[in-house]
């Protein structure tokens, strides 16, 4: 592939990526209406069942440290088949003894050790081929998918849970990833932008030491992880307030959850176009504020399917404005460690969802008024770290030369 950006905007890489980062994404939440039906058919407690959504995110966010540093070093074409691989034997775990937990389990644990791979992937291919602002806006693009899978996907799940059994959506699964290995097998190019070298485990240790106390790293990375974590958390209790409390199927609720993809949407398109004329600190701040009102919503109305939905798709508007910028300036500064850095941020981001995630459904967020509140408290951390940020770059720390865009 030719290193050279040009002036025009080029779309095979960011559709290549797209094709990546989906089936990770497919695995958070193609699952989620099916979590009540799992839980009846199998007579495992709520809590428990949520343990399907934890190890998928625990094995994605660690696989990842592994995919990062060893794409930056073979390529991005082996580990894209490597963890392609991985996917498809957890997925076929699933199908094999689905009517054992503990089994299911382990699948779902082997599926995330290889949708890692996905994540790393395409922001590192999107990293490869573009610079600037070209990068900004192949991310814009790229975060449509990033974000709207976890939702979209639902739909499908619920649609074949309903009419099928929860069993087919493994099924399903299966059919998808294997379409998408056939297609990258094919059609993936090598993106690496210089030559191979060997995998230096040692050199990764300490690379990874470096990075997760750089100021940089961690600022920029954790607008997405918090409102990530917030969407994870979203989506693991709506499957039982909308299908328990209000009276919802699993196919309904799967056709409603398209809703909030609009808000994906909107944020996207609409940073597309205030890019041009705001700062992304700016941009920032209208992400955070959103995600405040969004919560404040929450916590002055009663609990309704639309008051749900609403909340939620202004939440996924946020998503849209901030996970663009946040990950640029993530990436920005690291073009010949754009897979290490991606790795240690998807890492953690999916790790953080995973426990976190897991511990806030199970001891806090239950009723639409606490996830009001979780909300507005990741609202607030947000605004903690943007503060930070601008403090430390009209200080003229370190930071501020290397998020200058901000």
């Amino acid at each position: 592939m030719n290193r050279k950006i040009n002036k025009s905007f080029n779309k095979t890489p960011m559709l290549l990526a797209m094709m990546i980062i989906a089936t990770g994404q497919v695995g958070v939440s193609i699952y989620l209406p099916s979590l009540p039906l799992i839980s009846e058919s199998l007579s495992i407690a709520h809590a428990e069942v949520q343990m399907l959504v934890t190890l998928f995110l625990i094995g994605f966010g660690l696989s990842q440290l592994f995919y990062g540093p060893l794409s930056d070093a073979i390529g991005r074409r082996p580990v894209f088949i490597l963890g392609q691989g991985v996917y498809l034997v957890g997925t076929l775990v699933c199908i094999a003894l689905s009517e054992y937990f503990s089994a299911l389990e382990i699948g779902r644990l082997l599926q995330g050790l290889g949708a890692g791979s996905a994540s790393v992937l395409g922001r590192s291919v999107l990293r490869d081929s573009y610079d600037g602002k070209q990068l900004t806006k192949a991310l814009s693009y790229i975060s449509v998918t990033a974000s709207i899978m976890p939702i979209i996907a639902p739909v499908f799940g619920g649609w074949i849970a309903f009419h099928f059994t929860w069993q087919a959506v493994f099924a399903f699964v299966l059919v998808y990833l294997i379409a998408i290995f056939v297609l990258g097998w094919f059609i993936l190019p090598e993106t690496l932008p210089y030559a191979p070298r060997r995998f230096d485990a040692k050199q990764v240790v300490k690379s990874y030491a470096q990075l997760i106390v750089n100021p940089q790293v961690v600022g920029s990375a954790s607008y997405n992880w918090i409102s990530y974590l917030g969407a994870v958390v979203s989506l693991s209790i709506f499957p039982f307030l909308m299908q328990h409390e209000l009276g919802l199927t699993a196919a309904e609720y799967g056709s409603i959850m398209i809703i909030p993809s609009a808000g994906l949407m909107m944020g996207s398109v609409s940073l597309n176009i205030l890019n041009r004329y705001f700062s992304n600190s700016w941009l920032l701040l209208l992400a955070i504020l959103i995600m405040a009102m969004s919560g404040l919503w929450l916590l002055m109305t009663e609990m309704t399917v639309f008051n749900l939905l609403f909340a939620f798709t202004w939440l996924t508007v946020a998503q849209g404005l901030s996970f663009p910028i946040s990950i640029a300036l993530l990436l920005g500064p690291h073009k010949e460690q754009a897979g290490s850095v991606s790795a240690l941020s998807g890492s953690i981001q999916m790790v953080v969802a995973g426990i976190c995630g897991g511990f806030l459904v199970e001891y806090w967020v239950t009723t639409q008024r606490s996830l009001g509140s979780f909300y507005v408290v990741s609202a607030f951390l947000m605004a903690g770290v943007l503060l930070l940020s601008q403090i430390r770059r009209y200080n003229r720390k370190p930071l501020s030369t290397e998020v200058a865009g901000s």
